[in-house]
């Protein structure tokens, strides 16, 4: 079958106030809000992704292998999962959004259903940087201008 990118026009159109999860995947994403992911140095982050990668694949029952490419601060969005591999490649940024997105792949979802589950878990477990992102079309950004070293800075 075909590639299509279904990819829903806004976030609002993907946003469900009823979500529902696995309770061992809210709480693997709780501990890793609790390691304050979005502070420390890149590899200390790319740590921190790598553990929350660890604790999904569990969940799940994958075997989906995590990679970073290079990680320059430029948009996640040359991220990506490969099929073929089972692979999660991340570039550019550090981007919890965009790895729970690629991850939604991995579990065999389209775009727009990888949108609704990475987008709403994201909002559920970093509720203050959901409110303060920024959207363009399908996809959560952080605010430029409100990056400081406390704030969770983890977005696309």
């Amino acid at each position: 079958m075909p590639y299509t990118a279904n990819y829903p026009a806004s976030v609002q159109e993907v946003l469900r106030e009823s979500k529902k999860y696995k309770g061992d995947t809210l709480r693997a994403l709780k501990v890793f809000r609790r390691s304050k992911a979005w502070r420390g140095t890149d590899a200390e982050r790319k740590d921190k992704i790598s553990a929350l990668h660890q604790a999904l694949r569990g969940i799940y029952g994958l075997n989906t292998d995590l990679q970073f490419g290079e990680i320059d601060n430029s948009s996640s969005g040359a991220s990506y999962f490969n099929a073929s591999s089972d692979c999660i490649v991340i570039r550019g940024r550090l981007s919890v959004v965009t790895y729970l997105h690629e991850f939604g792949h991995a579990r065999g979802m389209d775009e727009k259903d990888a949108c609704i589950w990475s987008i709403n878990l994201f909002k559920r477990i970093f509720p203050r940087s959901f409110d303060r992102a920024q959207f363009d079309g399908h996809m959560v950004l952080r605010r430029e201008n409100q990056h400081t070293p406390d704030s969770e800075t983890i977005l696309a």
